[in-house]
């Protein structure tokens, strides 16, 4: 108990301090308030016992006489009274005032008051009295400073004991912060959550619900999971090490089964296949090592871009047809659209996803089965079909799919596969959907943005005129830049939709038809498309209410 009190006193002295500070203030003003109505009290009943001696006296111009009758009625609160006589017919009083009692030289602390001295209904003067603060305090406090002292010592207790539920949750914080802090140093950062829980329940039961326990609580949970989040970066870190000394060690073999494979005789397509084959496990050898040795550095990780799917696709399924070649019934086909088809991937991180879903779809079969795959490209989007007629995923497993450590249907198997496909596509811009029935098949859609042509080398145009399509297809020709023009609304929406937000797109102000050019612009505003233009004869004051919109003529805007 005495450590608590102590404790409560280093902390909150000040706040003390300022307690008794208002506590004194207020006795002060309590003492002085008394002690002037006790002053006034014994005043005005002297004054109303003597008012007759004091008439008589006032009357006959006995100043001895009245300054004793001042005496009487001056009591121990009142420091000196001075009497204001009035002009009064008949009376003989032949001084100015009369004075009784003394006063210090003290310019301050000084109570001064006025009342009238009232006889048989006459007002005969003024009497001014003063009670000096500093003497009634004193007296104050001489007759009650056991009493004062008494209610310090209680007022302060109080403060104390309304502290004590506080300062043990500091206490238990302290223990806590100790004990964390000796489990931080050794290493045991699994025991940190059982320590703070054991803290926060050795406090009294009416304090475990006090915002700063429930703090605590959370914080020992944050601590618990920053702990397994450690343990799951060592696994981790574990892992990648394995993974880059096998990488490491398998550069050579991949090397030598490389150079032997020029050497076999086998047809040259099959020749073709074993290279493909054996380049792409270097690839993704090299790719992991240079993963390992930087990490956080930029060109560490494999960047997107734009290339033609049908060939990357092709390479992976060849490699699939030879790898499940043994397995009779099982069909790997492969239908691309015509046309060469692109996207902005990443070649060997698309071939290694397509390589997982091919390899899920076998293993989905019984006996027989085919898996197609299919490669379009339809409303400014390329899309990829992975589909088999295996024996589909259940309704429950199928929502889960796609999440990290979750997996259906392949012994050992840890759910990084479609994990990796999802998040990979995603940060491709894409989506990733998996569409499966039981007993029917499961197919997995992969969207991808069609990549948009080069900023400045493509401008779109929207005019009614023949002629002025005419001149701006030339100049676009001369300068090497690609123009789509339209005549109409509703084919310039349709060209558009698959084109980047920031294509240059130049529009005219009347388009026949009641149609108004800065109607569709304020549109294609709405839209997100920020580079656009009014090619128009009107001036550029016509469109300010728009700022975001450009004006210019109706000539082309290339040199």
């Amino acid at each position: 108990m005495v450590k608590i009190l102590s404790r409560a006193l280093s902390y909150n002295w000040k706040y003390y301090a300022a307690a008794v500070a208002v506590f004194v203030a207020f006795w002060q003003m309590f003492s002085i308030f008394s002690s002037t109505r006790v002053a006034d009290d014994k005043l005005l009943t002297a004054m109303r016992q003597n008012a007759d001696y004091f008439e008589k006296a006032f009357l006959e111009g006995d100043v001895f006489e009245t300054q004793r009758i001042m005496w009487r009625i001056k009591n121990d609160n009142i420091k000196r009274i001075t009497f204001h006589p009035v002009a009064f017919e008949g009376s003989k009083w032949i001084f100015k005032e009369a004075i009784v009692g003394n006063l210090y030289d003290r310019p301050r602390a000084q109570l001064n008051r006025n009342v009238p001295f009232i006889s048989n209904g006459a007002e005969l003067g003024r009497l001014e009295y003063v009670i000096d603060l500093v003497d009634v305090n004193s007296a104050v406090f001489g007759e009650n400073y056991v009493l004062f002292i008494t209610v310090v010592f209680f007022f302060m207790g109080l403060l104390v004991l309304s502290n004590v539920g506080a300062i043990k949750t500091i206490f238990s914080i302290e223990r806590c912060v100790d004990e964390t802090n000796a489990l931080a140093t050794a290493g045991e950062h699994s025991k940190i959550q059982d320590s703070i829980q054991r803290s926060i329940q050795s406090l009294p039961e009416s304090l475990r619900a006090t915002p700063f326990a429930v703090l605590i609580g959370r914080l020992a949970d944050v601590l618990h999971k920053a702990s397994r989040l450690e343990s799951e970066l060592a696994v981790s870190k574990a892992t990648s090490d394995l993974a880059a000394q096998v990488a490491h060690d398998i550069r050579s073999p991949l090397a030598a089964l490389g150079a032997a494979a020029k050497g076999l005789e086998m047809p040259e397509d099959q020749r073709k296949l074993v290279e493909g084959a054996v380049g792409r496990m270097q690839g993704i050898a090299d790719d992991l090592l240079q993963r390992y040795r930087a990490p956080s550095a930029t060109h560490a990780e494999p960047k997107p871009a734009v290339c033609a799917l049908g060939g990357l696709i092709e390479q992976v399924l060849s490699e699939k047809r030879l790898q499940h070649k043994d397995k009779t019934g099982v069909k790997i086909e492969f239908n691309g659209a015509s046309g060469e088809i692109k996207a902005l991937v990443e070649p060997k991180e698309l071939q290694r996803l397509l390589s997982n879903l091919v390899n899920n779809s076998v293993e989905a079969f019984d006996k027989n089965g085919t898996v197609a795959v299919s490669l379009s490209g339809v409303d400014g989007k390329v899309l990829i079909e992975v589909k088999d007629n295996g024996k589909g995923i259940p309704a429950d497993i199928l929502s889960k799919l796609g999440q990290k450590g979750e997996t259906h249907g392949k012994t050992g198997g840890n759910g990084l596969g479609l994990y990796h496909a999802r998040t990979t596509v995603e940060a491709w811009g894409g989506s990733f959907k998996i569409k499966s029935e039981p007993g029917k098949g499961t197919a997995v859609l992969i969207e991808l943005p069609r990549p948009a042509a080069p900023v400045g080398r493509m401008v779109v145009l929207l005019d009614d005129d023949m002629l002025v399509h005419m001149n701006w297809k030339l100049a676009a020709k001369a300068a090497g830049v690609e123009l789509k023009a339209y005549k109409t609304k509703e084919d310039f929406a349709a060209g558009i939709e698959s084109l980047s937000k920031d294509v240059p797109i130049y529009i005219d102000s009347d388009l026949g038809n009641n149609v108004k050019g800065e109607d569709i612009a304020k549109e294609l505003n709405n839209k997100g498309f920020t580079n656009l233009t009014m090619a128009t004869g009107h001036g550029a004051d016509k469109f300010s209410h728009l700022p975001w919109l450009k004006v210019t003529g109706k000539e082309p805007p290339w040199g």
